[in-house]
């Protein structure tokens, strides 16, 4: 069988399109390292909740390994395992599937297109909410969109036919041809919201319930948002902080995927983000000191499961 959309990485985010396209009607198949989500689904479907609505949607899930032939790949992977994750399933889904890349981080499409060539590569962005609640089990909730555009020499009725799909799943979808300057905007609110929720264990509703955690991530932004500028991103500041007070707002309890993989000792996405950030303001001598800031903290709290991991070891003599 070929599948018509095939999720790599699915975790929160790849788990929620996912079941929006098989509730759609597609044929799915979600990828993923762990044995456990998929053993789960097999077993009882994926259990996904949207804004209390519970639906249990049947579909495939296996791991990386296991990757069948496919017309579309939806990556969500972290951006630090792109590469290696598509290099593995490569050989399997077939020479004309077109990949996808809605990550979070800057480059990915690049990053893509010189793993399968630039002519069958989409990117874009999304801003929807995910939670991952346990194997076999997501949620979203909240307002969401998505926008997306073809890569390099990829034809655009490939990005048109997969908005008109994701419209039609539930999926709010644009097509956008300055995808360059919505990923540069989402970069900036993540590099402002991801950080600081991971770092208090909070959400975006506890910043907007306590306004000093809200004011700090309008702040924070605005450093990104110079950085974008002077590479001559025209990002939108008031479309990147309206980003910031809506999610405040409305996205209460959203855990973002940064707190996520800190509570489960992962490695987190700050290098494509904070880190970029970072770099390209040191190359335009712009100061960023918050951002700086920011990115030390996540790096240290990135290993301290490794340093207390030291504490039960039989201290040597």
């Amino acid at each position: 069988m070929t599948y018509d959309y095939t999720i790599l990485g699915a975790g929160a985010l790849g788990s929620v399109f996912g079941a929006r396209l098989a509730l759609a009607g597609h044929r799915v198949q979600l990828l993923t390292r762990s044995p456990a989500h998929p053993a789960a689904i097999a077993r009882d479907g994926l259990l996904f909740e949207a804004d209390g609505v519970e639906h249990r949607v049947i579909l495939d899930a296996c791991q990386t390994a296991d990757a069948g032939q496919t017309r579309v790949v939806l990556c969500f992977t972290k951006t630090t395992e792109l590469v290696s994750a598509i290099e593995s399933i490569l050989p399997r889904v077939g020479s004309e599937t077109v990949f996808v890349t809605l990550q979070n981080g800057l480059g990915n499409g690049a990053r893509v297109a010189a793993v399968v060539g630039g002519h069958r590569v989409l990117h874009g962005v999304t801003m929807v909410p995910a939670d991952y609640r346990g194997p076999g089990r997501v949620e979203t909730h909240g307002q969401a969109s998505t926008w997306l555009d073809a890569y390099g020499e990829t034809p655009q009725d490939h990005a048109a036919r997969l908005v008109s799909v994701f419209q039609e799943a539930g999926l709010q979808t644009s097509h956008d041809r300055a995808i360059e300057t919505r990923i540069w905007q989402k970069a900036c609110f993540n590099v402002a919201m991801n950080g600081l929720c991971a770092l208090i264990t909070g959400s975006p509703g506890m910043l907007h319930a306590y306004p000093d955690g809200e004011v700090l991530a309008h702040e924070i932004a605005e450093e990104a948002i110079a950085v974008a500028h002077a590479e001559r991103i025209a990002v939108d500041s008031e479309a990147v902080h309206g980003l910031i007070t809506m999610a405040c707002a409305h996205h209460t309890f959203h855990k973002p995927s940064m707190l996520q993989d800190l509570i489960g000792g992962r490695l987190t996405e700050v290098d494509s983000l904070n880190g970029y950030v970072q770099l390209r303001a040191d190359h335009h001598q712009i100061s960023t000191p918050l951002n700086a800031l920011l990115l030390r903290l996540i790096r240290l709290r990135e290993r301290a499961p490794e340093f207390w991991g030291q504490a039960s070891a039989p201290e040597s003599r």
